[in-house]
């Protein structure tokens, strides 16, 4: 049996206590799918973007389709997503340390520049990096 998990909403006004009403904010893209995880949220003036990781419900481990994967939604309320995967800005790279799997993003603005630091294959085995974006 493998684990299967999504993100949920919560809030909290001082970062200890937290109220949760079990609202799924990013679910599983179909069926197949069985770990959303990780969330990193910017603020673009009046849009929200997140970037996550998601995996298969099996094989990610071992099967290159089924690891996990960089995945990208936006909001205008931070409560309600639309998932735009396709529009993450990054995949695995033909060879090298991020070719099997891209885990645990997370995203910071520095300067004039957004960065998004992520674990590469093996969860982070062969090495962690960072991406720039364009």
């Amino acid at each position: 049996m493998e684990p299967r998990y999504h993100l949920k909403y919560a809030e909290s006004s001082d970062g200890i206590h937290w109220q949760r009403n079990g609202v799924i904010a990013i679910d599983y893209g179909s069926s197949d799918e069985g770990g959303v995880v990780r969330a990193s949220v910017c603020k673009d003036g009046d849009l929200y973007r997140m970037w996550f990781s998601y995996r298969s419900l099996a094989g990610y481990r071992t099967k290159p389709g089924s690891s996990y994967r960089i995945g990208y939604a936006e909001s205008v309320d931070g409560i309600t997503w639309i998932r735009l995967d396709e529009q993450a800005g990054i995949d695995v790279s033909e060879e090298g340390w991020d070719s099997f799997m891209l885990a645990y993003p997370e995203v910071i603005d520095i300067e004039n520049n957004r960065l998004m630091f992520y674990n590469g294959n093996g969860f982070g085995l062969t090495g962690i990096g960072y991406a720039i974006a364009e």
